[in-house]
């Protein structure tokens, strides 16, 4: 058995420079798929963030919001009370960056100041005093809206101070735009070398998981590059650790192994039996020539001879022409066929034999219907002359039946003998090229073995069947079973005439 472990053979390592090899196809189609895949989710996760970070400014700034409104009250003189919140916390009074300041403007329903942070003041610029635009924002993106004053840009947010469902003023807080762009940065290079990474492991993955692939598929290819006739009984072996694909196109390269096995057997018998049954005869008629012209005879002792020798260049031609008959039915030439009427075939074939059958005193009988079969009517022909002649051969008494009939949609030929019959263990080989029998080749009767052969390639090649029923001692039936067809409109006219 052919291992599919080991080195594999130098052999295998060549590769057309026009074809490139599974492993560079599959890394050049996968490659950029892993590499848009990875940059799809680097660019993913760095909007992530970046959202992340824009809705936590805008949550510090509603955070905001929400305190101050929840501190203002509203009087029964319709005027905003202020002094509730916190306006003197430090990120309310100074605007240093390190306190982070929060700019704070209270506007009533007129849109005139009411109160402001003190660190509005320190700035040194004119700050809004009107309620600017509340900011839209997206359901997925949130915006930040911005304005310049004193060198710095501030975004900000406007929320409304309702009461019974009425807006009776404003709060706007603002805030400086934090500065995370280099946060940004350090996480897109983070991303990139992740990126790259990971690129470069899937690929290694792939080359790796291409390579186990390719192994296999490497000992198979040594096995088929190096197998001749001489090693068609090796095998590749399958291990159960093999993928599903390398085990199919293992086991179905061991199956064609199998068949190529078989067909040299079958072709080295086949040319082992041709030349034997080839041979016998030639050299029987070149010890007739030779003893022929050793010396003078007569005019009848030559045509004594001539006549010899004509009879076995006859077996010889039937030899020979059934060969090429079996070699054309197994390239599979197409047939032309036609609709044959197998009951006057075998009426005809039953009357040709008479005469043989005559000269051993025993009767060949034909009872026939009118049965239509489509086919090559000399392929046909020959396969009933076959039967016919085969049960005529080994039968020295008693009689031969033949008979034609249609049972349900196929054409039955029977061809029944009481001849010496073919033993039990005899029975399978019936048909096969060649093979006779001890008792038929000790018969007084002469043959090849192709006969059967012929008929049942025939019999095939018209998609039917052949079958044998025989009692040793008592004949044989020889069964041809074809598909039947209509009768043809011209044989359907001569009828009604």
């Amino acid at each position: 058995m052919i291992e599919l472990t080991g080195q594999s053979s130098p052999s295998v390592e060549r590769s057309s420079p026009s074809r490139p090899s599974f492993r560079r196809r599959l890394l050049t189609v996968v490659g950029p798929a892993l590499g848009g895949a990875l940059l799809l989710l680097a660019l993913l996760a760095w909007g992530a963030v970046y959202v992340a970070l824009q809705q936590g400014a805008v949550d510090v700034l509603q955070a905001e919001g929400i305190e101050v409104t929840a501190d203002i009250e509203y009087n029964e003189r319709g005027n905003l009370e202020v002094d509730g919140h916190g306006w003197e916390e430090v990120h309310h009074r100074l605007a240093d960056k390190r306190v982070d300041p929060v700019f704070v403007q209270v506007f009533d329903r007129y849109n005139r100041i009411v109160r402001a942070s003190a660190n509005i003041d320190s700035l040194s610029a004119r700050y809004p005093e009107q309620p600017r635009a509340s900011p839209r924002s997206s359901a997925w993106m949130p915006t930040l809206q911005i304005f310049e004053t004193g060198g710095r840009t501030l975004y900000y947010l406007v929320r409304p101070i309702t009461r019974d469902g009425q807006a009776v003023g404003y709060v706007q807080v603002a805030r400086l735009l934090p500065k995370y762009s280099p946060v940004l940065q350090r996480y897109g290079a983070g991303l990139a070398l992740v990126v790259v990474l990971l690129f470069g492991g899937l690929l290694a993955l792939v080359g790796w998981a291409a390579g186990r692939v390719l192994r296999p598929l490497r000992r198979i290819t040594a096995f088929a590059e190096t197998t001749t006739s001489s090693d068609l009984g090796d095998r590749i072996d399958v291990p159960e650790t093999a993928d599903h694909e390398t085990a199919l196109l293992a086991r179905t390269i061991n199956d064609l192994l199998d068949r190529l096995e078989e067909s040299f057997e079958a072709l080295r018998t086949f040319t082992s039996n041709a030349a034997h049954e080839l041979q016998t005869p030639l050299t029987v008629l070149q010890g007739h020539v030779e003893i022929a012209l050793r010396r003078s005879r007569s005019a009848e002792s030559y045509e004594s001879t001539l006549h010899l020798l004509d009879r076995r260049l006859g077996e010889m031609v039937r030899t020979v022409r059934s060969l090429l008959t079996l070699t054309r039915l197994d390239q599979g030439e197409e047939l032309s066929t036609e609709p044959v009427d197998l009951g006057v075939l075998a009426c005809e074939e039953g009357e040709a034999a008479q005469s043989r059958a005559e000269d051993k005193g025993i009767t060949v009988t034909v009872n026939t219907d009118e049965v239509w079969v489509d086919g090559q009517p000399d392929l046909l022909r020959e396969a009933v002359q076959n039967l016919v002649d085969n049960a005529v051969k080994y039968t020295e008494d008693g009689e031969v039946r033949v008979s034609v009939t249609e049972e349900e949609g196929q054409a039955a030929l029977r061809c029944r003998d009481t001849g010496m019959g073919i033993k039990a263990e005899d029975l399978p080989h019936v048909g096969a090229r060649f093979y006779r029998s001890q008792e038929a080749g000790t018969a007084d009767s002469e043959g090849s073995g192709l006969g059967l052969a012929l008929v049942r390639r025939i019999v095939e090649a018209h998609d039917g069947e052949l079958r044998v029923e025989s009692i040793p001692g008592e004949g044989s039936q020889f069964e041809l079973s074809l598909p039947a067809v209509p009768a043809p409109a011209s044989a359907q006219a001569v009828d009604a005439s």
